[in-house]
């Protein structure tokens, strides 16, 4: 593994001049006993002989100096020297595991000498660890063989068994990643069908793979049954009951905006304490790409900014197996050790959410977070995410950071893109917050303890817009979301054609979690109060109807007002309508606009600039991709709509 370069974050190897390098790619014979300093060694800081975990290195020839720089990291982190030396590349894992086999006199395996797995540790409950103690495995040759790869902790006691002639039976070394892959080939359909049954199998109510319930079709098809059957009888009445309805409805979705915009803080990046390396956990990031080879460069190297211990970091690179041109710019990235490559086998449906729920059988540790192939996370995001965690109880189970828009300026689009994200992110998510309202999380940057998303069974592979969805499974489990404030960056969609495909996607995935949320009304009202149960309705079923109605009620509102003007109707009502209309829709432009403005800090404003007047032309083209996503709910539900990026655009 190479070492990374660039700048090296806290914990890091501070204080060491240039790359550190690694040991020497030969393997050592077998030593008759404990590996010790050679004499005149300077010893480490507080003059204690090597550690056991990496003092047969030294009988190697690799570097002495390097080996207690490793112990005062592990010291300072809380870890041993053998994880530091890896964690950073200072030794291969395949260098220090074949050293270790011979200073044991140990075979070292290869996974190409392997045939088959006899006796693998049970999995059937999808989880796999890459320090798998233990397999029993028949070589090529056909003899069986026990292959482990310890923890760098455990080294101290193979090394004085090996000494006093205790390690037993056919044993031989492989690395973490060999063993790993062992385990996962042996379970792979086991491990995939988790990560797609695991919800179904679990909490069948909840999975968006079985569509509407019965009911839900009865109700829906008289309804619009009704309405159809009224208008052809009596027209007039059934418009203004219909608008009356209606009415009442838009304006208490925009009434959210309001007390949003009414009850605005600006919040400025919170302080952080200064913590022990040592305090803080393994922290594991995952990150979904497919087709996205134009990004790569740009992702590894946000990857590296992050501001964490580099032994206590798992960056899990999730990738479709017959991905080949994301899997040919990985390898010509020079990736440091603590990141991994996740190969997902090909199986319906490919979407994020199945990808995410197979990542996490190689998840190491109990804080998790995920972000997409274009985001640049702050580097301090997860130091922030852990002490917030920190300081809350249990229920805290997910924080959300903002997502900000870095290409506001590049042209409408981008500009009314970052003004919608604004006011949710910065105006709407932390309001509900405050009044202890249930949030639809963003597909990104979403900081979770592991143990409550084991419990509400993960993902939903098959909801198009698994962000939402969670975060209401957690608010129904008893949990809570909470927000962060250090942000994620990313880059608006430039392009309608690229946008589309986007909008579309997430509207058929709030179509699918109302639908799942709804199964069981008499459910969700055990699971909420009337507030929080009233505040969901409106946002997920606001959402998307008042995009599909949008152009309707414009288009009536002109029809009417041109009638008005030149054949006024006896009726009354009629122009009460129309007037209503207009009240509605610019109540809401207004809504909208001003929260995302003073959402928005000054120098987004600046790019938006005269752009905030096409809001009305832009939530046209929201409904097209609303009523897109319609025909798409029917026609093709589980298809996940790939959004294309290319490498991030310069401010």
């Amino acid at each position: 593994m190479a070492a990374e370069s660039g700048p090296v974050p806290a914990g890091g190897w501070a204080g060491e001049a240039g790359a550190i390098g690694e040991a020497p790619p030969h393997v050592i014979a077998p030593q008759p006993g404990p590996a010790r300093s050679p004499p005149g060694t300077p010893q480490a800081d507080d003059d204690l002989a090597l550690s056991p975990c990496c003092a047969f290195l030294a009988a190697s020839g690799f570097p002495v100096k390097r080996l207690q720089r490793a112990m005062q990291l592990a010291r300072m982190n809380g870890t041993s020297a053998g994880v530091e030396l890896l964690a950073h590349g200072a030794v291969s894992h395949d260098v220090y595991y074949r050293t270790l086999a011979a200073r044991l006199g140990l075979a070292f395996v290869d996974a190409d000498q392997v045939d088959r797995l006899l006796d693998a540790p049970d999995r059937s409950s999808g989880d796999v660890d890459a320090r798998t103690p233990l397999v029993w495995c028949q070589l090529h040759d056909g003899r069986p063989v026990r292959v482990t790869a310890p923890d760098p902790r455990a080294v101290g006691r193979l090394v004085a068994a090996a000494d006093r002639g205790t390690l037993t039976g056919p044993l031989a070394i492989a690395t973490p990643r060999t063993l790993r892959d062992l385990v996962t080939r042996h379970h792979e359909p086991q491990l995939l069908e988790n990560a797609i049954r695991r919800l179904a199998y679990l909490e069948p109510a909840m999975s968006a793979h079985s569509g509407a319930r019965f009911w839900q079709g009865v109700v829906s098809a008289l309804l619009v049954t009704g309405a159809l059957v009224a208008f052809a009888s009596r027209p007039g009445l059934t418009t203004a009951v219909l608008h009356g309805f209606m009415s009442v409805f838009f304006f208490a979705c925009v009434l959210l905006r309001v007390l949003a915009a009414v009850t605005f803080r600006p919040v400025a990046e919170r302080p952080l304490e200064k913590t022990p390396p040592g305090a803080k956990p393994v922290y594991t990031v995952l990150v979904c790409l497919y087709r996205e080879a134009a990004v790569i460069p740009d992702l590894i190297a946000s990857l590296k900014r992050i501001n964490w211990p580099r032994s206590k970091l798992q960056i899990l690179l999730v990738c479709e197996h017959d991905d080949a041109e994301t899997l040919v710019a990985l390898a010509k990235e020079q990736l440091p050790p603590f990141f991994e490559i996740v190969r997902v086998p090909p199986a319906q449906p490919r979407t994020k959410p199945k990808a995410l729920n197979y990542a996490m059988a190689f998840a190491r540790d109990q804080f998790v977070t995920l972000y997409d192939a274009e985001d640049r996370p702050h580097p301090d995001q997860i130091e922030e995410a852990w002490q917030t965690f920190a300081r809350s109880d249990e229920a805290i189970a997910c924080l959300q950071a903002p997502l900000v828009k870095a290409n506001t300026g590049r042209n409408a689009l981008t500009a009314l893109f970052h003004l919608e994200y604004a006011g949710l992110f910065g105006g709407l998510m932390p309001w509900l917050t405050r009044v202890g309202a249930p949030i639809m999380l963003g597909g990104t940057s979403n900081h979770f303890r592991r143990d409550a998303l084991e419990k509400v069974g993960r993902w939903d592979p098959f909801n198009v817009t698994e962000d939402a969805d969670l975060g209401m499974r957690l608010w129904r489990s008893g949990y809570r979301t909470a927000m962060i404030t250090r942000p994620t960056l990313e880059d608006a969609p430039s392009r309608f054609a690229d946008w589309l495909p986007q909008r579309t996607r997430w509207f058929k995935g709030w179509m699918q979690t109302w639908i799942v949320h709804t199964r069981e009304p008499l459910r969700l009202l055990r699971n909420m109060d009337a507030r929080a149960f009233l505040i969901t309705q409106l946002l997920l079923t606001g959402t998307v109807v008042s995009a599909l109605l949008y152009p309707l009620v414009l288009v009536n509102a002109a029809f009417l007002s041109a009638w008005l003007l030149i054949d006024p109707p006896e009726q009354i009502y009629m122009g009460l309508i129309a007037w209503l209309d207009w009240l509605m829709i610019l109540s809401s432009y207004i809504a909208v606009m001003t929260l995302g403005w003073i959402a928005t800090d000054r120098d987004a404003r600046g790019a938006i600039g005269w752009r905030l007047l096409l809001v009305p032309a832009y939530w046209l083209i929201q409904s097209v991709a609303a009523w897109r996503a319609v025909h798409h709910l029917f026609t093709r539900p589980f298809e996940w709509e790939k959004t294309p990026h290319g490498p991030h655009e310069r401010p």
